[in-house]
């Protein structure tokens, strides 16, 4: 007998997106993700995409240096459109990556790489496997902190009012 997995909302993709947003800015990139992720330097890179609530259809797509501190986002959010897309940059000890974490589901798209440096192509695919994991423990530190904050009893009261209030301040800004 095999359980079907309980479908998650598709509003708490925006959310996270959204809270990823808020807490880079707020913690001014430095996450510290549970084991084995630990400590990452995170930001919002080159691209933005954002849809209204309950639509699929990406109905504004910012991209260029610093889409995240731009007049347009600022405009979207204030029009009361969710965020789609985000690609963000992240540096782990020394190596620095990019994806765009899409939708409901947080599919990875667009992943770069560090540059690999092996000496023979079946090295050189064994370590960008290694780094694809490495992305993979990322994010997946970055769910469950999310998860964690959305849970707790100081979202609605507290994480909720802080992140309306970095809107506001976008907006006005």
């Amino acid at each position: 007998m095999s359980a079907e997995a309980t479908p998650i909302p598709a509003h708490l993709g925006s959310e996270l997106l959204l809270w990823l947003w808020w807490t880079s800015e707020r913690l001014e990139g430095r996450f510290d993700l549970p084991a084995p992720a630990g400590t990452v330097d995170l930001w919002v890179d080159d691209r933005l995409a954002f849809r209204p609530p309950g639509d699929t259809k990406v109905t504004a797509v910012l991209t260029g240096e610093n889409p995240a501190h731009t007049l347009e986002a600022r405009a979207a959010l204030a029009g009361g459109k969710v965020v789609q897309d985000l690609r963000i940059g992240l540096r782990r000890d020394d190596r620095e990556f990019s994806v765009t974490l899409r939708g409901a589901g947080l599919d990875l798209v667009g992943l770069k790489l560090p540059q690999v440096l092996s000496e023979s192509p079946d090295e050189a695919v064994v370590d960008r496997m290694f780094l694809y994991e490495e992305v993979v423990l990322v994010v997946a530190g970055i769910v469950e902190r999310f998860a964690e904050a959305r849970a707790a009893a100081s979202w609605s009261r507290e994480t909720v009012p802080a992140i309306r209030a970095w809107l506001r301040g976008r907006e006005a800004g």
